[in-house]
């Protein structure tokens, strides 16, 4: 059953354009700077906005989440000019990652109490939205949550600005506290099995939906025993591996320790990369057609997901 109750607004060139957008690269968290205005006091205001363009997708309050913008439309939340370069441009630095907020993010708006307070309830609610929403959306990682400020550099949400830790703990709330990451790790040649330790580990079992998403991700890297942060970081992007939702893609050619515990597993180059060759050695490993590409629903991704719920690769 969904947490997220989905109650769209009017169709109205200033809050909701009924434009689509261009497909979801990430999560924009915002705060709503209204003190004791809740989820449903938000939409009925959108539902009546006049002369000035704004909205987002969704409200979170201590009681409730409501989405009042399909997913798949344009909401005018996070494409605002606040700064400025030092070149006169202007300040848009995950411009190349996302371009124009509004047509490749979601808005998701935390309500205040009376005192101008995220309360800890508003918190687990959105912490629980969320999850939902990266249940859609596979390709949304740990690293793909921003907040406003990171965008455009305006003060929103502003406790999480002041107190930039509460983004890590609302992260490390969605997908699991983290040791560290896999950025910046040192490469190195972890083992190809995990240590056995003096009691049964315990591990999430996955559903087998042949997604390569953050769930997938981090149980790889809990069976490998390397850092879980629910990203295969550093990876280059091509289109036989495209449809690795929880990849970090970047040009750097750094790769996973993940990957390169996989890859030592299979007997192939450890460069951390997962390139046809590492796909097509875990294709004949799990006994899948070595075609060498991960699929968008993969039967491969698919055979890994039952052999990570056996505890065995």
């Amino acid at each position: 059953m969904s947490f997220i109750k989905y109650e769209y607004i009017r169709i109205d060139k200033f809050s909701r354009p009924g434009i689509k957008n261009y497909g979801i690269k990430g999560i924009i968290m915002h705060y709503t700077a209204n003190n004791g205005g809740t989820a449903r006091n938000h939409k009925d205001y959108f539902n009546n906005l006049n002369g000035v363009y704004a909205s987002a997708h969704l409200f979170v309050d201590d009681n409730e989440a409501i989405c009042i913008i399909p997913l798949d439309e344009v909401a005018y939340h996070a494409n605002d000019t606040v700064r400025y370069n030092s070149d006169g441009s202007i300040y848009k630095p995950l411009y190349s990652q996302i371009g124009n907020a509004n047509y490749g993010a979601i808005g998701v708006e935390m309500c205040l109490d009376r005192n101008g307070n995220i309360t800890e309830k508003t918190f687990q609610n959105t912490v629980k939205a969320v999850k939902e929403l990266i249940a859609k959306y596979p390709n949304v990682t740990r690293n793909k949550i921003w907040r406003h400020y990171d965008v455009t550099g305006k003060n929103c949400p502003a406790p999480w600005v002041a107190k930039p830790s509460e983004l890590e703990r609302f992260k490390d709330a969605v997908f699991g506290k983290t040791s560290g990451s896999n950025s910046t790790a040192k490469p190195s040649t972890p083992s190809a099995k995990p240590s056995t330790p003096a009691t049964k580990p315990s591990y999430i079992t996955l559903s087998v939906d042949g997604k390569f998403g953050p769930a997938t991700a981090r149980r790889l890297q809990q069976y490998f025993g390397t850092t879980q942060d629910s990203v295969i970081s550093h990876q280059y992007k091509q289109k036989f591996n495209q449809n690795i939702y929880a990849a970090q893609f970047d040009q750097t050619l750094r790769g996973s320790n993940v990957i390169r515990a996989l890859q030592k597993l299979l007997g192939v180059s450890q460069d951390g990369l997962m390139g046809q060759a590492t796909i097509k050695a875990l294709q004949k490993r799990l006994g899948t057609t070595q075609d060498g590409i991960i699929s968008p629903v993969s039967n491969v991704v698919k055979a890994l997901q039952q052999a990570l719920n056996k505890n065995k690769l």
